[in-house]
């Protein structure tokens, strides 16, 4: 009873700040922009492009479920397809409401061990998937960066120095994921710093405990993960959901520059361009790097497109369609689940 009370107010203190984040976010942005234009631009927007932008963040949400349901469908507690769908439909609401986009492996894990999973399997699941997505997403945006380097330098050269962090940041957890989940050597490196730390006397009993727990944990985590990492047809498959998901997302504000008026010369541009103002802004500490997002698209776009009010509401269509659409529809997975007692498999 006290930890349900205590995620429900944790729900609720991260729900009150994403709406302050979102309300001052907004405030800055049309106090810096002309309002006018904007809403005649929106008027005149073609609501062909922008149900297809719509129909797109439907696919995309629909296969990054599918990624986890495969996943998860080769451990021994398995769950149902929709009971599935639903936990990891639970993302899109709590990566978008809390801080660096952090809250929604730890809910699905949470449902997952609600529902059958054991521990190490949960852990081995949703780490295998962020590896993959992670790894599909490095390379994705390494190949833009490769590709496209001259014109992302000479648009927004002073602001460099931007993406190279967030590319230095998002390279530091893939790597460090997969040194988590495979190399054997770091079950003994946690052994070796627990023992180092057990040597203070009044840390002795808790550090034994701890590496005791830990090196077990560990051992069957990466036992899972492996499994899971070289099954070659389960990999194949989640890597081919990833590529194609990510093309199908990124793709969006290619029909949304449409619905504006805007041809769009360079397709592979837009579509890159869209994933380093994700990739790279995701180290802002803001609900859904909701900010720091924003700025990148609008300073990338500001320099390949003369109208920075159409680039303004391109963003805000963008936004709204990817954002907050996924927010809804992720929060009604999470009642489901709330009203099914919180066991989706019955």
């Amino acid at each position: 009873m006290n930890e349900e009370r205590s995620s429900k107010k944790k729900l609720i203190a991260n729900i009150i700040f994403f709406l302050i984040v979102i309300i001052v976010l907004g405030v800055i942005i049309f106090n810096i922009n002309d309002i006018n234009e904007i809403i005649n631009h929106t008027k005149t927007a073609k609501i062909g492009y922008l149900i297809i932008a719509v129909v797109l963040v439907l696919i995309h949400m629909t296969l990054t479920n599918l990624s986890l349901y495969a996943i998860q469908s080769k451990v021994e507690n398995s769950l149902p397809f929709w009971p599935a769908m639903h936990i990891a439909n639970t993302e899109h609401l709590f990566n978008a409401i809390t801080p660096f986009s952090s809250g929604g492996q730890p809910i699905q894990a949470y449902y997952l061990i609600k529902n059958g999973l054991s521990g190490d399997e949960s852990m081995s699941v949703l780490v295998v998937n962020f590896i993959v997505y992670q790894f599909i997403l490095t390379i994705f945006s390494t190949t833009g960066l490769i590709i496209y380097f001259s014109r992302i330098y000479e648009t927004i050269s002073q602001y460099a120095f931007i993406i190279v962090v967030g590319f230095v940041i998002n390279t530091i957890i893939l790597v460090g994921l997969i040194l988590v989940a495979t190399v054997d050597g770091f079950k003994r490196l946690l052994r070796g710093f627990f023992r180092l730390l057990g040597k203070i006397k009044f840390l002795n009993k808790p550090m034994t405990k701890l590496e005791e727990k830990t090196f077990t944990f560990v051992e069957r985590f990466q036992k899972g993960a492996k499994y899971l990492l070289y099954n070659k047809k389960v990999l194949f498959d989640i890597i081919l959901l990833r590529v194609i998901d990510l093309i199908v997302f990124y793709s969006i504000p290619v029909f949304i520059f449409s619905a504006l008026h805007v041809e769009v010369a360079d397709v592979w541009f837009v579509i890159f361009m869209t994933a380093f103002s994700c990739t790279f802004m995701l180290w802002v500490p803001t609900p859904g790097a909701s900010g720091g997002v924003e700025w990148a698209f609008t300073m990338l776009f500001v320099g390949v497109i003369a109208n920075s009010s159409v680039v303004v509401t391109t963003m805000l269509f963008w936004r709204g369609i990817t954002y907050f659409l996924p927010l809804i529809l992720g929060f009604f997975s999470y009642l489901i689940i709330r009203r099914r007692g919180e066991t989706v498999c019955e």
